[in-house]
């Protein structure tokens, strides 16, 4: 059977509306991708929460978030890579990515949107019967100290590493007293302290009260060494920190005791493309602001996250024009 050509027109017609309709809402449609942490961790959960909130505050964005952490995520915010479009990013690494002071001296070229989580500080966790006090006296002394940190590629190595310079305690140093610095994951350095193969846990950067330290307190007593203010604000200086006070006794309930110390001060951050769109970050970013009371349930640590003072601690790193539009607009920046 022939058609004719009044059918065939119409059947060009249809086909070329619907065709323009698909286009459209792909048109209309853009997607956002998040790199985060570990799935299940925190940070993919923080970058989960934040893309949830997206998708329900700005029309025609999907948002997709993928695994990842450190170094890769501010890779995969380049223009050469363009893998994500907002990244999980921790203060003190976002400050050495962009001024180039990381593995490969690299200058990075992104932007912040706001600090979220936080914070986390310095810990030298030791043992009551070590009978080492500070770290003052492990200089004086020349104690052969035993300090297990995480692995070396870790931020919060570099950053317990820069703390033990402050007092002359490089890891030459130790060695010549006929102690060690030894590099290891956090669980497993956790098990040397308890074991006695290490006299001393240090992390440059972690939550308190951290459930391993906790661990710590269920076998022995154990104390956290003293950071002077100095000490803290020099350290913290190489990575874009500002120095903390850490609260006495903050292990008080679970055998461990501390004096009121210092510490730099470790937030984690969204960074973004800075290339997107001003519009889009602005959107964004009110968008996580709106949320800010769904936010703070999803981590403790969340309720760091103030949208009046979110674009300070960031690692030294420009707030992007979206961002800062918003911040403006709401009087939280001048």
């Amino acid at each position: 059977m022939k058609l004719g050509l009044q059918p065939i027109r119409r059947l060009f017609v249809i086909s070329l509306v619907a065709s323009m309709a698909i286009f459209s809402r792909e048109a209309a449609s853009e997607s956002l991708t998040l790199t985060a942490g570990s799935p299940g961790g925190g940070y993919f959960k923080a970058a989960a929460a934040f893309a949830e909130y997206i998708k329900e505050s700005v029309p025609g964005i999907e948002t997709t978030v993928i695994p990842g952490g450190g170094w890769a995520n501010v890779e995969r915010l380049q223009a050469s890579s363009r893998l994500a479009d907002v990244a999980v990013l921790e203060n003190a690494l976002a400050s050495m990515a962009f001024n180039g002071k990381g593995p490969k001296s690299t200058k990075y070229d992104f932007r912040m949107i706001a600090a979220i989580r936080g914070p986390s500080v310095a810990q030298a966790v030791t043992p009551v019967n070590t009978r080492i006090s500070s770290f003052e006296q492990i200089a004086k002394d020349k104690i052969p100290v035993r300090i297990a940190t995480f692995e070396r590629s870790q931020l919060a190595t570099a950053q317990a590493l820069a703390i033990l310079q402050q007092y002359g305690l490089s890891k030459e140093k130790i060695d010549s007293f006929g102690g060690k610095v030894m590099f290891t994951s956090h669980k497993e350095g956790i098990r040397m302290l308890m074991d006695g193969q290490a006299d001393m846990w240090f992390t440059g950067g972690s939550m308190y009260p951290h459930h391993q330290y906790i661990k710590v307190g269920s076998k022995m007593p154990f104390t956290l060494l003293p950071i002077s203010k100095k000490a803290a604000m020099a350290a913290g200086s190489e990575f874009g920190q500002s120095a903390i006070s850490v609260p006495k006794d903050i292990y008080g309930d679970n055998n461990g005791k501390n004096d009121a110390y210092w510490s730099p001060a470790t937030v984690v951050t969204f960074g973004v493309r800075t290339t997107m769109a001003d519009d889009l970050v602005y959107k964004i970013t009110k968008a996580l602001a709106k949320n800010k009371s769904k936010f703070h349930k999803v981590h403790k640590q969340h309720k760091f996250y103030e949208p009046a003072t979110a674009w300070k601690n960031v690692g030294g790193v420009p707030v992007h024009p979206g961002a800062e539009r918003y911040y403006k607009e709401m009087g939280y920046m001048k």
